[in-house]
């Protein structure tokens, strides 16, 4: 089997990490690119920093080959806060990475997106979501995955209340979601992104929703 180079984008995110973690024990990859503002304290021989200016308005990389992308960017209202700085990070950022993998003739590119994500949907959220969906469709990239988790549960770096209590609900009693709506690791977001990001396939765009992300995590 032929070993693959991956680029990662959103590297200290909550899934981030989790993909940078899978991608260091998978052995069919040789090496990941982290796009990274500033110089990280990962440290691995398979890892490859590269210093990114994601505020540009054009994305250029020299001398960079890869088989797939994985983009893990996203911010939340109480971050950005504004609504332009929110679609800043979570539309035109993953749209012109998209873009820097067509440059790069990447094979395969995956991106979190959310539930619900709808470009005519009345919540700010899920709009901007759905916006970015159809504008990375809209590109035409040789395969593109998106994957549409609900409730993110895992070691943050801040902490919400929201989605903290809703995860010891989910622990103490997980009966009560739907299997629709159940919270997801995010290493396991971070196993479906790998897996089928690695999985070449005639089929140009994919998207798996969150009952799919619990069962391909299940089985890689």
């Amino acid at each position: 089997m032929m070993k693959k180079t991956v680029i990662v984008a959103g590297a200290s995110g909550l899934v981030g990490k989790e993909v940078v973690k899978h991608l260091i024990s998978d052995p069919t990859c040789s090496e990941i690119i982290l796009l990274v503002r500033k110089n990280s304290e990962i440290k691995h021989p398979k890892i490859k920093e590269v210093l990114f200016d994601f505020t540009s308005s054009e994305y250029k990389i020299e001398n960079i080959k890869a088989d797939s992308m994985l983009i893990c960017i996203g911010t939340t209202m109480k971050k950005a806060q504004t609504k332009e700085r929110f679609e800043e990070v979570d539309l035109h950022i993953p749209v012109k990475l998209a873009k820097l993998a067509i440059k790069l003739n990447v094979q395969n590119v995956a991106i979190i997106s959310a539930m619900g994500a709808d470009s005519k949907s009345l919540f700010f959220y899920n709009r901007v979501k759905g916006e970015m969906e159809t504008k990375l469709i809209s590109i035409n990239l040789k395969n593109l995955t998106i994957v549409r988790p609900s409730l993110l549960i895992g070691d943050r770096n801040e902490f919400r209340f929201g989605e903290r209590f809703a995860e010891k609900i989910y622990t103490a009693l997980p009966f009560i979601f739907p299997k629709k709506y159940k919270p997801i690791d995010a290493s396991s977001v971070a196993r479906a992104m790998i897996k089928a990001s690695f999985s070449f396939s005639d089929k140009e765009v994919n998207i798996i929703e969150n009952s799919a992300i619990h069962e391909l995590s299940r089985n890689s």
